[in-house]
Order: structure tokens, then C-alpha cells, then sequence
């Protein structure tokens, strides 16, 4: 089986690391709408267009396997690394030596499992009480606690977006492309960016 293997493994960790990043700015797309000013009347039409889809389902289940077989895989990559290297495995050597970006990604890998946790509990399987999406999102960024965990974590996850995009270039040999590595940062900075930007401006304008 070709997730056996130490290639394997590391091949399938870029593509679904890939592919969570693409679902990353699919939902930054769709949560810019709580800033239209409407009174959150877009967001929620575009809320329960989604909710009410027959493929939502299968698409949630599709997008929990993909976000497991990554978490998967990173936890095997690193049991192999740290057996074949004890001094632990520098995936960014080829690219200039350690980072931030690569000492801190077990920490961002783990912070942001639990604020995917934080989140779709309180936003997904929240008790609404008759409240809307839109009120919810507002009501909840009112605390200064949420939007400071919320701000920290997306730090954390650019950090982690940007050393994953590094090693899944080092593995599918697109690490010499200057331009790729570019565009990356900007993708990365644009995501974490992007949803720290969102409570703060909720926030400030209660």
C-alpha cells in the first residue's frame, strides 16, 4: 500500500494538506459575508443554502476523513523521522534550515485541532435558541476572550500553513519555485489574516 510507505506517507500528507487549504478559502470566501453590513441577512442566506444542500452530508464526511488521514499520516511521519533521526527531522534544511514556522508545528498542529474543536461546538452544534447564524457569530465576538484565543490561534495557523506548504513542496519537488514559494506566503498570510481580521472587526464594531 502506498500510505505504507515513508514516501507515501509524506506524498498523501501534501495532498490532503493541500486540500484542506483549498476548503480553507472556500470558508474565508463565505465568512467575508458577515462584513457586508446588511445586517447579516447575505450570511445567512448563504448559511442556509449550505445547510439545506443534499450534499452537505457527504461533503462534511469526505472533508472529516481527509482532516483525519492528515492528522494520521503527520503523527506516522513523525514517529518514522524521530526514529531515523533523534535529534529530530529537518524538513526545511533544503530551504534554508529551521524556522519559526517548522519548531512551532506540533504546538500550531495541536492549537488548531482544538480551536476546530472550540469552533464547530460553538457555531455548528450550538443551541441557536431561536437565534440566528449571524447572531450567534455577533453575540460571540462580543468577548474579548474569544476574539483573543480566536486571533491567536489564526497566528498559529498561518505559521503552521506556511511549513506545511514548504514540505508539501519539498515532496511534490516544487521547493526550487520562487514564485510558487511567493504566492504561498501571500495565500498564507490572506487566510490567517483573513479570519483573525473577521471577530476583530465584528468586535470593534458592537
Amino acid at each position: 500500500m502506498i500510505l505504507s510507505s515513508s514516501i507515501g506517507k509524506k506524498l498523501g500528507m501534501a495532498l490532503t494538506g493541500l486540500l484542506l487549504f483549498g476548503f480553507l478559502l472556500a470558508h474565508l470566501s463565505g465568512n467575508f459575508l458577515l462584513l457586508k453590513g446588511d445586517g447579516g441577512a447575505t450570511f445567512n442566506a448563504y448559511s442556509e443554502f449550505l445547510v439545506g444542500h443534499p450534499l452537505l452530508i457527504p461533503v462534511e464526511f469526505i472533508l472529516l476523513g481527509i482532516f483525519l488521514l492528515h492528522i494520521v499520516l503527520a503523527i506516522s511521519v513523525a514517529r518514522d523521522n524521530r526514529r531515523a533521526r533523534p535529534v529530530g527531522y529537518r524538513v526545511s534544511a533544503s530551504v534554508g534550515g529551521r524556522s519559526v514556522s517548522s519548531r512551532t508545528m506540533i504546538y500550531s498542529g495541536l492549537t488548531t485541532l482544538i480551536f476546530v474543536a472550540v469552533h464547530l461546538k460553538t457555531f455548528k452544534y450550538a443551541d441557536h435558541a431561536g437565534d440566528s447564524l449571524y447572531g450567534l457569530v455577533v453575540t460571540t465576538f462580543t468577548s474579548e476572550l474569544y476574539v483573543g484565543g480566536y486571533a491567536v490561534a489564526m497566528v498559529l495557523l498561518g505559521f503552521h500553513l506556511w511549513h506545511a506548504f514548504q514540505s508539501a513542496f519539498q515532496t511534490l519537488g516544487l521547493h526550487a519555485r520562487p514564485r510558487l514559494r511567493g504566492l504561498s506566503i501571500g495565500l498564507c498570510i490572506l487566510i490567517a489574516g483573513g479570519f483573525a481580521m473577521i471577530p476583530l472587526a465584528i468586535y470593534l464594531g458592537k
